[in-house]
């Protein structure tokens, strides 16, 4: 399979693409908000209950888009559907385990996050490697996984933050995120 099917198989599951980055524009949205005027009273226990829901929710969410897109991309013979279904493998077990664990503290939302990222990132990249032939997508998605594979390994290596620093943090990374998605299902579909 050359780079140029890669594209094409793409073209057609370009709106997965936007809904996934619809939907972290909002998490984004929502968290931020969340973590800002729940944190200026509190952060206490019932607060990290609700952050670990609405990540896992999100991550959740996700997962199952790129089910239906590797269930697609399966169905339409194309051959990219092992590695949306294997992102999609990680994504929804990865968000069982965030909306499940209320034992949820500051440094396991951290650590968790980072495993979001470096997930994530470890298939943004995959994905760019698979589309060599078209340069455009290459940088985009080789900038964004390099990126969240660095913003992964620094919630994992600064996992003591404070619970506000870190949801402000994995805001700023979703909103990154988001924007990066629908820009390659803007590029994909036109």
């Amino acid at each position: 399979m050359n780079s140029q099917t890669a594209v094409q198989d793409l073209q057609l599951c370009w709106w997965s693409y936007a809904v996934r980055g619809g939907l972290a524009i909002v998490f984004a949205a929502v968290l931020f908000f969340a973590s800002s005027f729940l944190g200026i009273f509190f952060f206490d226990r019932v607060t990290l209950i609700y952050l670990s829901l609405l990540l896992g929710s999100f991550v959740l969410g996700n997962g199952l888009i790129l089910a239906v897109a590797a269930v697609f991309s399966f169905e339409h013979r194309m051959h990219i559907w092992w590695l949306v279904m294997c992102e999609s493998g990680f994504t929804i077990l990865l968000g069982i385990y965030i909306g499940m664990s209320f034992l949820l503290t500051p440094q396991s939302l951290a650590f968790l996050a980072g495993i979001h990222g470096v997930g994530n990132g470890c298939f943004q990249t995959a994905l760019a490697i698979k589309l060599r032939a078209d340069r455009a997508n290459l940088s985009l998605l080789a900038i964004a996984g390099i990126t969240s594979l660095f913003v992964g390994l620094a919630f994992l290596t600064h996992y003591n933050q404070a619970p506000r620093v870190t949801t402000q943090a994995l805001a700023g990374y979703e909103l990154f995120c988001g924007i990066v998605w629908m820009v390659f299902a803007y590029r994909l579909h036109k």
